[in-house]
This record gives structure tokens, C-alpha cells and sequence, in this order.
């Protein structure tokens, strides 16, 4: 199996890939188009958990004085940028808040 892999011509990949990232930010893109931004501080949210997880793509040494089980999470944009969303969330919109939900 693992020569068959290595035998997909790299352009095949990169098609693959480019894909594969195109239905991932596409779905992204859906899943933010159903989230009330109006009233809360989601736009807030979205926009510094964006930020904050680009931050190992434009300085990739940014967190290298970190300790090394806190690269762990760090060395991933995506981990940081999930944990931000999250904590973000909880501190601006509160985690018992009652605001009308809409069950689909």
C-alpha cells in the first residue's frame, strides 16, 4: 500500500490538497454564515481567534521560549486558535446566558 502512495505523482496531491483545504474553508465559511453576530461579541470572537492562531504561520519562532509541554498546544494554529474561540466565548458570552437559540 505505502508504494502505491508513494507512486501518486505530486501534482495529484497537491489537487488533492488543494481540494481537500477548499471543502474545509468552505465549510467554515457555512458553519460562521448560521452564528448571530448581531448583539453579541462573536464578530469579536471570530476575528481574534483568527488572529491569534495565524500567529505561528507569520512567526513561526514566536513560542519557542515557551515551555516545551506548552508547544504542544501552541505549535498548532488551529489548536490555538480553537482554545482562544473557546475561552473567548466563555469570557464574553457567558457560558449560562439564556439568549433565544435557534433549534433547527
Amino acid at each position: 500500500m505505502a508504494a502505491v502512495v508513494a507512486s501518486i505523482p505530486n501534482s495529484v496531491l497537491g489537487g488533492a490538497g488543494v481540494a481537500m483545504f477548499g471543502m474545509v474553508i468552505a465549510s467554515g465559511i457555512r458553519a460562521l454564515s448560521k452564528v448571530k453576530f448581531d448583539g453579541t461579541y462573536n464578530l469579536m470572537i471570530v476575528a481574534v481567534s483568527i488572529g491569534v492562531s495565524m500567529i505561528t504561520l507569520t512567526a513561526p519562532n514566536f513560542f519557542h521560549s515557551f515551555p516545551s509541554w506548552a508547544n504542544i498546544v501552541l505549535h498548532s494554529g488551529i489548536t490555538l486558535g480553537s482554545i482562544t474561540a473557546v475561552v473567548l466565548n466563555l469570557i464574553l458570552n457567558g457560558s449560562g446566558r439564556e439568549d433565544d437559540v435557534n433549534e433547527d
